[in-house]
C-alpha cells in the first residue's frame, strides 16, 4: 500500500487531476444545457472521490483516511444539491461496499461533509465564487466530518487527537486548495466565456490571428465580409483562403510587418470589396500581442465600416470649402461678435473695407479695441477727432442689436454696416461698399432738383413759369394771412411788343423779353422777391412783406430801367422800349385774401396804366378800392 505520504500525495494528485479535467473541459462544454452540465460535474468530481477512496490509508482494518471530504465539499460548494446528493449517494454507497468497522463513520464523514458544503452554498445565496466562502467550506467541512466520524468510529478505535486534528487539517487544506484552483479555473472560464461572447456580438468586425496568421477567434460579422455563414467556419483558416489572392497578399504583408515591428496601425483607414462584391471604406486597428516572456505571439484586429461617417466627411469638406469660398467672393464683407463683443470670425472682405483697421480685425480680437483704433485713426468721418467712451460702447451697442447705418470713410468710401442678432446670442454683422450707389443717389438728387428746377422755370426768360408763380403767390397768401403781414403783386407789360415782333422778328423780340427779364430781376433786391414771365410779353413779381410805397418805389425803379436801357422799337413813338407796370397791394388789415383777387387787382392796375399812355406804374390797394396815380 505504501507508505503514509505517498499514499496522501496520490490523493492530492487525484484531487487536483480531476478538478484540472472538470477546469478544462467545463468551457467547451458551456453549449451543454445547465442540468446536464451540472450532471457531468457531479459525475466527474464522484469519480475523484472514489479515486481518493480507493488510494486511501488504512490505519487499523476497516479505518481509512483520504481527501474524499474536499471533493464531497467543493463539489457541493460549487455545484449545489444536485452534485451534493449525486456525489454523497455514490461515495457512500462505494466506502459501504469496502466494508470495516468503520463504515459508520466514513458515511457520517461523507454526509456531513457535502452537507457543509451545501448549507454555505445556500448561505451564499450561490455567491459561492469567493475566496472567503471556500476557506468557510474548507474549515466547516473538515472540522465536521473529522468530529462526526471520531464519534461514529467503535469505542477506543483511535484517540481523539489521532482522529480529528490530522484528518481535520489536512482535509481542509485539501479542500482550500481544490476549492480555490477550481474558483481560478472557473473564473478564467468565465473571463474567457465572456470575451468570446462580447467579442460575438461586436458591432464591428474583430478578430484574434495566431503568429502564422491563422484566425483563432472571430465573430460572425467578420465571417460574413469573408463570405461565410459563422465564425466557426473562419477557425483554423488564413486569409489565402477566404480572400482574392492579390487581397491575402497584401493582408498579409502588412499583418506580418505589424508582428515583426511589434508597432499597431490604429485607424487606417482603406476601402475594402466584401464577399458580396460591395466596396465600404472601413477604419482598421491591428494591435499585435504579445505573450508572458514578451514576445508576439499573434495580434488582434478590429474593423467598423465608417462608409456613412465617410461620406459625411466628404459632404462637411465640400460644404466647408464652398462657404469658404462663397464667403471670401461675395461682394460684401461679414463678421460674427458674441455677446462680450469680441469677433468671432471675418472674411477677407470684411478686413479690407477699413483701410487702417483692417489688420486689427482678426478673430478673437476686443471691438472695443477696433472702435478705439478707429478714433484714433481718423478712419471713418462720423467718428469723434478724440477719445470718445462714450461714442465705442454705442457704436458696440448697434453692432450687437438690429441696427443698420452708413459711415464715411476717410477716403471718400461709404460703407452699409447692417447687424442682427442671431438665436445664440451672437451678432452678424454685413458690411456693403455703397460709395457708387451713394454717387449715384447725389447724382440722381442733382438731377432731380434740376429737374424740379426746369419743371417751374421759363425756358426763355429763367424766370418761374406761370405754374410756379400760382404756387409760390397761393403761398404767400396764406403766409400773409396768418402773419397780417402786407403783400404787394407787380403785372407787367412790355408795351406795343406785337408791333415790335412784326418789325424785328421773333428771334429779336424773345432777346428783347430775356432783356427785360435781366432788368425785372435786378429791380428785385430782396431775396424773398419772386419774379415770373406770366405770359407772353407779360411780367409778374411778388414782394413779400411789402407795403403800397415800398411796391411803388420797386415798380418805378424797374419801369425807368427798362427805358434807360434804350432798347430800339421803332413802332413805338418813343423809339424805344418801354413797360407799363401794375400794382396791388394787402395792407395789414386785409385779413381776407385772395390770390385771384389779388392778381385781378393787379391786372386792372395795369390795364390803367397802359390806358392812361403807358410807361406808368399804377397802383391799388384791394382793401380800398381806391386807386392812386403816379405818372413819370
Amino acid at each position: 500500500m505504501g507508505t503514509v505520504g505517498q499514499m496522501l500525495a496520490g490523493n492530492l494528485a487525484v484531487v487536483a487531476l480531476f478538478v484540472l479535467v472538470w477546469s478544462r473541459t467545463s468551457y467547451w462544454l458551456k453549449l451543454v444545457p445547465r442540468p446536464w452540465r451540472d450532471m457531468l460535474f457531479a459525475a466527474t468530481i464522484s469519480l475523484g472521490t472514489l479515486a481518493t477512496m480507493s488510494m486511501g490509508v488504512e490505519f487499523q482494518p476497516g479505518l481509512y483516511f483520504d481527501l474524499r471530504h474536499a471533493l464531497l465539499a467543493v463539489a457541493a460548494l460549487f455545484g449545489g444539491w444536485p452534485a451534493a446528493v449525486m456525489t454523497t449517494v455514490i461515495a457512500s454507497i462505494y466506502r459501504a461496499s469496502m466494508g470495516g468497522g468503520g463504515v459508520a463513520a466514513g458515511l457520517v464523514g461523507i454526509g456531513l461533509a457535502s452537507s457543509m458544503g451545501l448549507l454555505v452554498h445556500y448561505f451564499a445565496r450561490r455567491r459561492s465564487q469567493s475566496m472567503g466562502l471556500v476557506i468557510a467550506t474548507a474549515v466547516l467541512a473538515s472540522t465536521a466530518a473529522s468530529l462526526g466520524q471520531y464519534l461514529a468510529l467503535p469505542s477506543q478505535a483511535l484517540s481523539f487527537v489521532d482522529a480529528v486534528v490530522p484528518n481535520s487539517i489536512i482535509n481542509a487544506l485539501a479542500t482550500a486548495i481544490t476549492g480555490i484552483f477550481y474558483l481560478r479555473a472557473y473564473r478564467l472560464s468565465a473571463e474567457r466565456e465572456l470575451m468570446a461572447t462580447a467579442l460575438f456580438h461586436a458591432p464591428d468586425y474583430a478578430f484574434v490571428k495566431d503568429a502564422d496568421g491563422r484566425f483563432v477567434a472571430a465573430n460572425d460579422a467578420i465571417a460574413r465580409f469573408a463570405g461565410l455563414e459563422s465564425a466557426r467556419g473562419l477557425i483554423g483558416r488564413t486569409c489565402m483562403s477566404v480572400m482574392s489572392s492579390e487581397a491575402a497578399a497584401k493582408t498579409q504583408l502588412e499583418e506580418r510587418a505589424i508582428m515583426n515591428s511589434g508597432q499597431p496601425v490604429v485607424d487606417q483607414e482603406e476601402q475594402k470589396v466584401d464577399a458580396s462584391g460591395q466596396s465600404h471604406w472601413y477604419s482598421t486597428t491591428k494591435v499585435p500581442l504579445r505573450g508572458p516572456d514578451g514576445k508576439i505571439i499573434g495580434m488582434a484586429g478590429v474593423m467598423r465600416d465608417v462608409t456613412a461617417d465617410k461620406i459625411l466627411r466628404q459632404e462637411l469638406l465640400a460644404s466647408r470649402d464652398t462657404l469658404s469660398y462663397a464667403l471670401s467672393e461675395m461682394n460684401g464683407g461679414i463678421a460674427m461678435i458674441d455677446a462680450d463683443g469680441h469677433l468671432i470670425f471675418c472674411n477677407d472682405r470684411y478686413r479690407n473695407s477699413f483701410p487702417y483697421t483692417g489688420h486689427l480685425r482678426i478673430p478673437g480680437a476686443d471691438m472695443r479695441d477696433i472702435l478705439a483704433a478707429v478714433i484714433e485713426t481718423g478712419e471713418q468721418l462720423t467718428a469723434p477727432k478724440s477719445a470718445g467712451a462714450g461714442w465705442v460702447q454705442a457704436t458696440l451697442g448697434n453692432l450687437l442689436s438690429e441696427h443698420e447705418e452708413e459711415i464715411n470713410l476717410f477716403d471718400g468710401t461709404w460703407l452699409q454696416v447692417r447687424s442682427h442678432t442671431t438665436s445664440n446670442g451672437t451678432s452678424m454683422v454685413l458690411v456693403s461698399d455703397v460709395t457708387r450707389f451713394k454717387q449715384a443717389q447725389k447724382e440722381l438728387n442733382s438731377a432731380t432738383d434740376q429737374l424740379k428746377q426746369l419743371a417751374r422755370t421759363d425756358g426763355l426768360t429763367d424766370l418761374l413759369n406761370r405754374r410756379a408763380f400760382d404756387e409760390a403767390l397761393e403761398n404767400e397768401i396764406r403766409r400773409g394771412s396768418r402773419s397780417g403781414a402786407p403783400l404787394s403783386l407787380l403785372m407787367i407789360d412790355v408795351d406795343l411788343f406785337k408791333a415790335f415782333n412784326d418789325h424785328y422778328g421773333h428771334p429779336a423780340g424773345d432777346e428783347c423779353l430775356r432783356q427785360v427779364s435781366q432788368l425785372l430781376r435786378e429791380s428785385l433786391k430782396r431775396p424773398a422777391d419772386l419774379a415770373a414771365r406770366y405770359g407772353g410779353e407779360e411780367f409778374a413779381a411778388i414782394l413779400p412783406d411789402t407795403d403800397e410805397d415800398g411796391a411803388y418805389l420797386v415798380a418805378d425803379a424797374f419801369r425807368r430801367a427798362v427805358s434807360q436801357a434804350r432798347i430800339p422799337h421803332e413802332a413805338s413813338e418813343r423809339g424805344y422800349v418801354t413797360a407799363s407796370v401794375g400794382v396791388a397791394t394787402y395792407m395789414p388789415d386785409n385779413v381776407e385774401r385772395s390770390a385771384l383777387e389779388l392778381a385781378q387787382t393787379a391786372d386792372g392796375a395795369l390795364y390803367s396804366a397802359k390806358a392812361a399812355g403807358r410807361d406808368r406804374v399804377f397802383g391799388t390797394q384791394v382793401a380800398r378800392k381806391e386807386a392812386r396815380y403816379a405818372p413819370y
